[in-house]
């Protein structure tokens, strides 16, 4: 009896270490050998449906259920598919425009509405995804942004969901600040926990532009620059209110900024469960 107990104690201790391993360890998309959708020969400005197709096929089984109910034997199929008939519907946040246009694309709320439009029309049971922005909070600092956000992120990834991030660039143009580009990704990889004092960390993210894998860093800003949450019921441009990322494999809209413009390109948002 006593040779059980020691026997059961001791795989109980291995099990513990196993999964406090696990967490300290990086957390990664469960299906790994998922191929990405690459937006470039289908549509330039289909990053948003695109990265929604992408997270549904990196996802767990639950979420890779999804990928069989979007009609198409072509990535291209698929998309339009996509874009389409959950697209192709009024938003509820821009009077008179449809949640996706090609020229302009999608926000990430109108994003949010589309895909839960779609598991619900087509009868999934999956979770209900949100629209959550990453700024920070009246009583709050970046510090505590960079925490709170690692955690939402890694949070969906480990329960089997990849989150597609929303990034911005803002250009100050003479006094201003205003949005040149938007993008969406999704999180692929993202370490499990974040040492204290921490100021950055890095992350591994799916790029629809190209379809590849890519590095980059979220990290607390290190220059002052100006940026809205879109989100708000009364967007107003703040000082610094957010992360920024340094994503040097993706452009970003850099081409957008002329050499005498200050810029900034921050983690806006995510679409999680």
């Amino acid at each position: 009896m006593l040779r059980l107990s020691v026997i059961a104690l001791y795989f109980a201790i291995v099990a513990t270490s196993s999964s406090c391993s696990t967490l300290q360890g990086p957390v990664i998309a469960p299906n790994t050998e998922a191929n990405a959708l690459n937006q470039i020969p289908i549509q330039k400005n289909g990053c948003g449906p695109a990265s929604l197709i992408n997270a549904y096929r990196f996802g767990s089984t639950k979420w890779n259920m999804a990928t069989e109910k979007i009609v198409g034997d072509t990535d291209k199929e698929k998309f339009n598919f996509m874009v389409r008939y959950y697209g192709k519907i009024f938003s509820n946040y821009a009077r008179a425009s449809h949640r996706w246009d090609a020229r302009s694309g999608i926000n990430g709320l109108d994003l949010t509405d589309l895909a839960n439009d779609f598991q619900t029309r087509r009868k999934l049971s999956l979770p209900k995804l949100k629209h959550t922005t990453h700024f920070i909070k009246d009583k709050g600092g970046h510090t505590a942004l960079l925490t709170s956000t690692h955690k939402h992120l890694r949070k969906s990834l480990l329960n089997g969901f990849p989150p597609l991030i929303s990034i911005k660039r803002f250009a100050q143009r003479g006094s201003l600040w205003r949005q040149v580009h938007g993008h969406f990704v999704v999180l692929y990889e993202i370490p499990g926990t974040l040492p204290p004092g921490a100021t950055s960390f890095e992350i591994k993210y799916i790029d629809p532009w190209g379809g590849n894998i890519k590095t980059g860093t979220v990290k607390i800003p290190e220059k002052a620059f100006f940026a809205v949450n879109n989100a708000e019921r009364k967007p107003t441009f703040k000082k610094s209110p957010t992360l920024t990322v340094d994503f040097p494999q993706s452009s970003l809209g850099s081409h957008l900024v002329k050499k005498n413009e200050s810029s900034a390109t921050v983690l806006a948002a995510s679409i999680t469960p």
